[in-house]
């Protein structure tokens, strides 16, 4: 008789916490059953709602335990306990035996043959010969320490310590043994599933330009990493991506379906057309605001008689609202980048041309930048999920897993 492979992630209050829902996405995908336990630390770093949608649970805290589901119950019902990220913290309590939350109550519970660690720390951390002597403790009564990778770390430094990649822990919990008597129809191949096999994603990238004249143009510092980022994640997950995209530096991977544009109305155009085929549209484009009014034919010349001209500005279409009037199965994303911090703003956005999610991040911290940081939010959740600053690649993979999980792919 087969079962599913049980698989309980403690997750403690890393940064690396952010990359959470996107294992609990490739451990679904594979067939596990998944729950999770959250430090107090953590809370701040992953969405508790992203947890309990992705997961299909509910998750457990410290002083919400639920009736059936203390620290004994749970670690009966697990057949693999990864603590993921494992700060330097958790280590050293896991190594003393300290149990004085739910996680480490349960680090304590479950048979150490079971449990996964993955480490995230500064390097200074990791190198520190407490925390080498704490992990060789763990290591010594049994339990499986993944070792760290290198890199830039959150800190700004790099070296050793991230926390390895999320395909990598998936592959580990896939090759674990279920409890005795039990079998799995899962093969622990590793494999990234295609989750969005089939799904047809439409993005929009890049810049606009709308031109003064034949030399001269109105755009903006946009450079299509997200939408690259985007783009790739996609394809990742076995989707068919399109991506009208205006002149931006970043190149488009191969696989991807490209259209051209460079004025904001010729995107419009081309979002349009492919609009009503598409599962999932995310308009990350920078779209010019304004064009002018006038083309001059001519190269506008310097005159050393009229030191000022005026450029008279009209508006550009609204190609999100028009997006947003015509949906009817799309999941719609939007964009909002602001110079400030009012997150409101972005939402009254999201209400008013119809999406089912808003982007929500700074000019100085994305624009143009390999990194970004951001929020995400949700017409059905009060509290918008916060995101610390990451490459455009991961930033990408959070953001679709969270369309998945929401739209339940």
């Amino acid at each position: 008789m087969s079962s599913v492979r049980r698989v309980l992630i403690g997750i403690t209050g890393g940064i690396a916490a952010y990359k959470i829902p996107l294992l609990v996405r490739l451990l679904r995908k594979n067939g596990c059953e998944v729950k999770a336990a959250l430090t107090n630390a953590a809370k701040t770093l992953v969405g508790v709602d992203a947890l309990r949608t992705l997961t299909g649970n509910p998750v457990y805290m410290d002083g919400e335990y639920q009736y059936d589901m203390d620290h004994i119950r749970l670690s009966e019902w697990a057949d693999v306990f990864v603590i993921c990220p494992a700060t330097a913290n958790t280590i050293a309590k896991m190594s003393a035996g300290i149990a004085d939350n739910l996680l480490t109550t349960l680090a304590l519970s479950v048979p150490e043959k079971k449990i996964i660690v993955a480490p995230a720390m500064n390097r200074e951390m990791w190198a520190n010969k407490a925390t080498q002597s704490n992990i060789g403790i763990l290591k010594h009564r049994g339990i499986d320490v993944l070792p760290v990778g290198e890199g830039e770390l959150a800190c700004g430094v790099s070296g050793p310590g991230r926390m390895v990649e999320i395909e990598e822990i998936a592959r580990r919990i896939l090759s674990m043994p279920v409890d005795s008597g039990k079998s799995s129809d899962n093969q622990a191949s590793g494999a990234i599933p295609h989750i969005l096999n089939g799904k047809k994603i439409l993005i929009s990238s890049g810049p606009t330009e709308e031109p003064i004249d034949p030399v001269r143009v109105i755009t903006n510092r946009s450079s299509g990493k997200m939408g690259a980022a985007l783009a790739k994640a996609a394809l990742r997950y076995g989707a068919d991506v399109t991506v009208v995209t205006g002149p931006a530096t970043e190149p488009l991977p191969p696989g991807v379906d490209i259209v051209s544009v460079k004025t904001a109305a010729e995107m419009q155009r081309e979002m349009s057309k492919r609009f009503d085929d598409a599962d999932i549209c995310i308009m990350a484009a920078a779209v010019s605001d304004y064009r002018p009014l006038k083309f001059s034919e001519t190269k506008l010349r310097k005159s050393s008689e009229q030191k000022n001209i005026t450029l008279e500005l009209i508006p550009n279409p609204d190609i999100l609202a028009k997006l947003g009037a015509a949906k009817t199965k799309q999941f719609l994303v939007g964009f909002s980048l602001e110079s400030d911090d009012e997150i409101e703003r972005a939402r009254a956005k999201m209400k008013k041309k119809k999406c089912d999610m808003m982007i929500f991040n700074k000019v100085d911290k994305t624009l143009g930048k390999d990194h970004t940081g951001f929020s995400i939010i949700l017409n059905n959740a009060k509290t918008p999920l916060h995101y610390p600053s990451m490459n455009k690649i991961e930033a990408a993979a959070v953001m679709l897993d969270v369309i998945c999980g929401i739209r339940g792919d």
